[in-house]
């Protein structure tokens, strides 16, 4: 709620800020046409210009707070009834200067019915109850002032209260959808940090086919593992762990995220991406193993900085997946499912025992068009598997000296 409350309030002030615009673009123009009836109009007293000439001077100084970005909230309240005691003052004097004749009195009403109109329409700009309220009710009660002070028949003054009391109502529901589209648009960029866009664009246009409708693809799996975690979190508060775990799967997420992947879990120390889907790509596994080596190297800057000093595990796997909704009620988790994500998992807890960062299935490096920078170690069957799997690394991450069992876990 927070922070769709600020966003809802930075729009304020840009449409408060606009307002000033409007407001002192129309007064400087009001100024100029008072100033040549001043010189031209013989009888009528300087004092009746005041009004415009002062509050011109006065929406001009509004203007520059605002530009200077210094909004309170209860400007929405307090300058429309500046602007409604500046329509009131205005009108009131002219009325007081000219006879009661009906045709001059309708058409000074006209200009404080506009003024009115005016001014309630300001107050859907503002975003905020109290400035509508405000706003509304400080129109439709300058022009019933007014009216009541004129010959105008009673049913046309009822025709123009009605108009002004929907156009207060059209406004009040303006707002309302102005306020749906920010909640709407704050929660998008809410989920956005967890969903790429192409999954977002889907649950805007067919929001029921992404719970119903599951999707068998290819794609390519990456999963991730920080070395020594555990034992250094051992010992060290929740605050603690949790600040470091932001920083690292903060990195990790971005990159992947930059290689056009989705993260779909953390895993504690662990995360767990995909590459090629929701929107299906044919490069999926050159944008893992990018994301990989990526991975890599912002691990080991961590560790030269001296913030964090660890060491990662990845493991990609290449292969048939289905991406969809799993559960249901209260309780929904868009995820993928399918042996490719165990077998990227299995691979990923297989770099401890052989002494490497990052272990490749065959299937992976079999659908890169380059395999420039890898090497083959060995074929091996992993735990849940009955056919065995090539295994690549890196050609620069090397092993330690361990040699791969066949059957490592078996």
């Amino acid at each position: 709620m927070a922070s769709i409350d600020d966003t809802l309030q930075a729009e304020a002030r840009r449409n408060e800020l606009a307002i000033a615009w409007v407001r002192a673009l129309s007064l400087l123009g009001l100024s100029l046409t008072e100033l040549w009836y001043f010189f031209h109009t013989v009888g009528v007293p300087w004092q009746f210009r005041l009004p415009t000439w002062g509050y011109a001077v006065l929406s001009l100084l509004l203007l520059m707070i605002l530009k200077k970005e210094l909004h309170h909230p209860w400007m929405g309240v307090a300058v429309p009834l500046l602007d409604a005691l500046f329509i009131l003052v205005r009108a009131q004097m002219t009325f007081s200067f000219h006879p009661i004749e009906v045709l001059e009195v309708s058409m000074e009403l006209t200009t404080v019915a506009l003024g009115s109109a005016l001014l309630v329409i300001t107050g859907g700009f503002r975003l905020s109850r109290a400035s509508l309220v405000t706003s509304g009710a400080a129109g439709v009660g300058l022009y019933l002032w007014f009216a009541s002070q004129t010959q105008i028949d009673g049913a046309q003054i009822a025709v123009h209260v009605t108009l002004l009391v929907g156009l207060s109502v059209a406004t009040m529901m303006l707002t309302r959808q102005v306020r749906r589209a920010v909640y709407s648009e704050v929660a998008r960029v809410t989920l956005a940090r967890f969903l790429p866009s192409t999954l977002l664009d889907g649950v805007h246009s067919d929001p029921i086919a992404l719970i119903t409708e599951p999707r068998a693809m290819a794609a390519t799996v990456l999963v991730s593992d920080i070395r020594g975690f555990t034992r250094w979190a051992e010992h060290r508060s929740p605050i603690d762990v949790l600040a470091a775990l932001n920083v690292i799967q903060g990195r990790l997420a971005t990159i992947v995220r930059d290689h056009h992947g989705m993260v779909d879990k953390f895993m504690g120390d662990g995360m767990l991406a995909v590459f090629g889907t929701p929107e299906a790509r044919s490069d999926h596994a050159q944008l893992a193993l990018a994301a990989a080596s990526a991975m890599r190297r912002s691990v080991d800057d961590l560790g030269a900085q001296g913030t964090i000093d660890f060491r990662i595990g990845i493991g990609v796997h290449t292969g048939e997946l289905v991406v969809g909704c799993l559960g249901s009620g209260v309780r929904m988790e868009f995820t993928v499912l399918g042996d490719t994500v165990n077998t990227a998992s299995r691979l990923e807890a297989l770099t401890k025992e052989l002494g490497v960062e990052m272990l490749i299935s065959g299937d992976t490096v079999g659908a890169l068009q380059d395999r420039r920078g890898l090497r083959r170690l060995d074929e091996v069957t992993l735990r849940g598997r009955l056919d065995t799997l090539e295994i690549w690394t890196p050609a620069r991450a090397g092993a330690t000296g361990a040699t791969p069992d066949r059957r490592p876990g078996g």
